[in-house]
């Protein structure tokens, strides 16, 4: 199944709508469109926002999202469950779920497709307000695309990626 088909990304300085304004996307940023919710819930509750994403394969981390994005975008509030270090700080760790939403081909334009659920055993980080150099936007990391099996195809020269489950050809 194609998650993400041929989702094109500039090589120039951009914006993308969040709940909260407009925000600067840097060259090079794959955006992807996500949702977050507890992790009882197995189907996408209805009515649960999307919000824009970075698709970033240096992230070797699940998910990660600043606090601010997970109670005002995703509307979650949620016990820690464990922490992470990261850059020499302890960021917190929630049970949570991650949905990519698919995207039309060859366009930045959501499908009506349905999402597709990340599992992560680990839950996703969330950092706190405090945090030095949090995300701007949230982050899809690496570990999420191979604990899910995954297959990510990074077209350079047309400037576009493709996420796809594995087994589909």
């Amino acid at each position: 199944m194609k998650i993400l088909d041929r989702l094109p990304f500039s090589e120039g300085p951009s914006e993308v709508v969040t709940p909260d304004g407009i925000a600067e996307v840097r060259p090079y940023q794959i955006i992807i469109t996500v949702s977050v919710v507890a992790k009882e819930w197995m189907e996408l509750p209805p009515g649960t926002p999307g919000f824009p994403a970075i698709l970033d394969t240096g992230n070797n981390h699940n998910f990660a999202l600043r606090r601010e994005h997970a109670e005002g975008w995703a509307r979650l509030r949620l016990p820690a469950r464990g922490r992470i270090r990261v850059g020499g700080q302890d960021v917190p760790l929630v049970a949570a779920r991650v949905w990519v939403h698919p995207n039309v081909s060859g366009s930045v334009s959501l499908s009506d497709g349905p999402p597709f659920r990340l599992e992560s055993q680990e839950g996703i980080a969330i950092y706190p307000p405090a945090a030095p150099n949090p995300a701007r936007l949230p982050i899809l990391g690496l570990r999420a695309l191979v604990r899910n099996r995954l297959r990510l195809t990074i077209d350079g020269r047309r400037r576009h990626v493709t996420l796809r489950t594995a087994g589909w050809f």
